[in-house]
């Protein structure tokens, strides 16, 4: 029976094979890479086999995002020592071999130091950034290897990893606007205010101009109702308001390119879930601007749903792919929320 498989020992086996696939070529004798303490990857005296070794050895918090819940992936930097153990071959000392190794390593991590990886389904990029190891600490780590002979070695910090958690928390419903009432009395705390009372403020919309020089603009997006521009909307069913209401999505970034509307869908079972078909829109306009909604290029837009109580997102993304290192990254623009409820 093996040892269960974690998000942890995914991505240190990913980046494993990431550097394996880097510095290994056709006309190039095989570097084997492995992931283990030093120790374990010293070859015999009759071993012809040239080996990388990765030793992930330390686990910190990331320092960000400290109101994760349990339920949340965790994300950790890990420290790697990356070891070559080679062989002498063809006339070139093992000395030597093994700085050929680890120049490598240096020279991919230098150029490509961004890595994209999927974790269980999910996508996720870690960066590799080349560490610093002083004497002190590089005898301490050395001296818990037994007798291993100390080989030239890089430290590298990858981060961040994620340890993604077995059953997942449900993102709750969203916060459309907010609103204050004051009561004469405690007793009436626990009723339900009439909306009349609220001094409710919904978000407003200003002028967005998407800045299309930066590769990876993300576009702007509001809702257009009888000509007035909304990042939210909150409607009582059965309203006279929810019946007239009838939004168009107004997108924009550069002139041309490409973008997908896709709706989001709250429920208490399965948190936020993908809606109907995406629609792929063409932009015309390059920014947003609520006093000129007359001459928007505007998308008809169709709610999920009508007849029932509950919260759905609209939102705009685009796909590009990075021109340093070639990853697809999906940029998104801020959502708009629609919430519909039941009237008191």
């Amino acid at each position: 029976m093996a040892v269960v498989v974690s998000s942890l020992s995914s991505v240190c086996r990913q980046f494993g094979q990431r550097v394996s696939a880097r510095i290994n070529t056709p006309t190039s004798t095989p570097v084997q890479v492995l992931v283990g303490t030093p120790a374990a990857a010293v070859p015999a005296e009759s071993d012809d086999v040239q080996r990388l070794n990765l030793f992930f050895f330390r686990f910190e918090p990331s320092g960000f995002f400290p109101d994760k819940l349990p339920g949340e992936p965790w994300l950790l930097r890990m420290h790697c020592l990356v070891t070559p153990f080679c062989v002498d071959e063809d006339g070139v000392g093992a000395g030597e071999n093994d700085l050929r190794v680890l120049g490598e390593v240096l020279r991919l991590f230098q150029e490509e130091p961004v890595l994209s990886m999927t974790i269980e389904g999910q996508p996720f990029l870690l960066q590799a950034v080349f560490c610093t190891l002083g004497l002190d600490q590089l005898n301490q780590l050395w001296s818990t290897q037994g007798d291993t002979v100390y080989r030239p070695s890089a430290l590298f910090e990858v981060s961040l990893a994620p340890v993604l958690p077995r059953e997942e928390a449900l993102p709750a419903p969203l916060v459309g606007s907010i609103g204050f009432a004051a009561r004469a009395t405690l007793a009436a705390r626990h009723g339900l205010p009439d909306t009349a009372e609220l001094g409710v403020f919904v978000p407003l919309v200003q002028r967005n101009a998407p800045d299309t020089r930066v590769e990876t603009w993300a576009p702007a997006l509001c809702l257009v109702d009888a000509g007035d521009c909304l990042r939210s909307a909150s409607l009582a069913l059965g309203s006279p308001a929810l019946t007239a209401f009838a939004p168009a999505a107004w997108v924009a970034g550069a002139p041309g390119s490409e973008v997908t509307l896709q709706w989001q869908v709250w429920s208490a079972a399965d948190g936020w879930q993908p809606s109907g078909t995406p629609q792929t829109v063409t932009l015309v306009d390059p920014a947003i601007d609520p006093d000129r909604t007359a001459g928007a290029s505007l998308q008809t837009l169709t709610l999920p749903f009508r007849n029932r109580a509950g919260q759905m997102l609209l939102s705009a993304q685009r796909s590009v792919a990075r021109a340093g290192d070639g990853v697809i990254v999906v940029v998104r623009s801020d959502p708009v929320l629609i919430t519909l409820f039941e009237a008191p």
